[in-house]
């Protein structure tokens, strides 16, 4: 279980909260995490009518064995004014997956953006995003899966595809992807110490492996200098001028086994429970085409715990290798 939510219920509201940590001390003193707070009425005296987020989060609640008399309670709360999109992950073998099994990970973030993607299905498909994915755990990430990821993040499903067809439409040199991880250096010299350098999870072997696309390595850059980044978080730049987008926010490391690893021929393989929600057209200020300065979602400021700029590892850079994990 890797999913991080609240729901908490208040005389008159209840609050939505998704966050990139536990809820243990050390995650939110130690390390640097990401919480999305909504606020929405609560009226016993009234029934409300369902849209997508509240249909979403209930089905979400169900695939976490949340008893139905909870849920039922959501029938009270008014969700009219909700903007995010939920995204889950559910382990293959979950009581819904085998009926809904496109409602999650990677897939469900392809329909969730494919309501916010500039481009008509009819037309020939045209590589526009750059993302920036951080998380706290290093999966074992290979081309194949950066490339459907990567059809995912334009709101396209690769799945009709074989994988030399969608290596022909996304040739490697088109994956524009920057996996964010601190470096030994970073974590080493946190000036939490130990106490921090825990929650870091990366495997040398893992990275080794000569299918690691090593080349998509990048820095990290925490607001808080010498701390380390916790939150799992996705900046996606769209459009010719990169000023625009969606980020994601949860409980999802950049990794197959939280987004799920398509196969060909197969259904989609999840390993974790997991929830996020994404933000859809969001405005960035830009320093530059490498630096991120503001980003505006709703007329808000979303204010993330590292700074999204551009600056891949150098020749001397290693993610930090807990010792703790075999």
């Amino acid at each position: 279980m890797h999913t991080k939510l609240m729901l908490l219920v208040y005389p008159r509201h209840v609050r939505f909260v998704v966050l990139t940590g536990n809820l243990v001390e050390e995650e939110w003193t130690v390390v640097q995490n990401s919480v999305f707070i909504q606020d929405f009425p609560l009226d016993y005296t009234r029934v409300f009518s369902a849209n997508e987020f509240s249909t979403s989060l209930a089905l979400s609640l169900h695939d976490l064995s949340v008893p139905y008399s909870v849920v039922a309670r959501l029938n009270h709360v008014d969700f009219m004014r909700a903007r995010a999109r939920i995204v889950t992950t559910v382990p293959t073998g979950g009581k819904r997956v085998h009926m809904n099994i496109e409602s999650y990970g990677m897939l469900r973030l392809a329909r969730v953006v494919d309501q916010f993607s500039t481009q008509e299905a009819e037309k020939q498909w045209e590589p526009d995003v750059r993302l920036y994915c951080i998380g706290s755990s290093l999966g074992k990430l290979d081309t194949n899966w950066l490339r459907d990821f990567y059809m995912c993040a334009h709101g396209w499903d690769p799945q009709p595809l074989a994988l030399n067809a969608r290596a022909s439409i996304v040739p490697e040199n088109m994956i524009d992807i920057a996996v964010a991880f601190p470096t030994h250096s970073d974590v080493a010299t946190n000036v939490y110490g130990k106490p921090a350098m825990q929650y870091v999870m990366a495997k040398q072997n893992v990275y080794e492996n000569p299918k690691f696309p090593k080349s998509c390595m990048f820095r990290v850059q925490p607001r808080v200098n010498h701390t380390v980044v916790h939150a799992k978080a996705i900046v996606a730049r769209t459009g010719e001028r990169q000023n625009r987008g969606w980020v994601y926010l949860g409980s999802h490391n950049f990794t197959p086994a939280a987004w799920g690893r398509l196969r060909w021929g197969e259904s989609p393989y999840y390993n974790n429970y997991e929830l996020g929600v994404v933000l859809l057209d969001v405005k960035y200020e830009c320093r530059s085409q490498d630096c991120v300065s503001k980003i505006v979602w709703e007329n808000s400021n979303v204010v993330l715990p590292f700074s999204p700029v551009w600056v891949p590892y150098g020749r001397s850079d290693a993610p930090y290798f807990n010792p703790n994990i075999q």
